[in-house]
């Protein structure tokens, strides 16, 4: 009896099954992938900000505030330069909390008024943090 080369149609069928299943599996969970690194990248992006904000109140030796629009969806950072410089957070992306006065204010030193901002895509949540030291954390 000789050996037969190749795979039976059962068997191609079975494989091609798995396969699809497989590819099923990983397209549901791209949308929440997708807002997870939006999510991430608004969090990067926010403490690159407000890092930006504290060293130009160094450089300048005078207060620069970034502003937290919720209603709009954007960081304003006010006195750094003669006009406001506005961002909106990507699509997806919201103000969870910010602080009570919606303003993290750096002074001529470094130092800042301490405030938790959140941001939340989806069920998911990031914080940036902002010490009265001036140091921002992304926990």
């Amino acid at each position: 009896m000789q050996g037969t080369q190749g795979f039976t149609l059962l068997e191609s069928l079975v494989t091609v099954g798995l396969a699809a299943a497989l590819a099923g599996l990983g397209l549901v969970r791209i949308p929440e992938l997708a807002s997870g690194l939006r999510l991430a990248g608004a969090a990067r992006t926010l403490a690159t900000t407000l890092r930006l904000a504290r060293g130009r109140a160094l450089a300048i030796g005078a207060p620069v505030e970034v502003r937290f629009d919720v209603a709009a969806s954007a960081i304003e950072v006010v006195g750094a330069e003669p006009e406001p410089a506005r961002r909106p957070l990507p699509g997806g992306v919201a103000f969870a909390a910010v602080p009570v006065r919606a303003r993290i204010r750096f002074g001529g030193l470094g130092t800042a008024e301490n405030g938790t901002v959140v941001l939340a895509a989806g069920g998911r949540r990031r914080s940036v943090v902002v010490n009265q030291r001036g140091r921002v954390r992304v926990p």
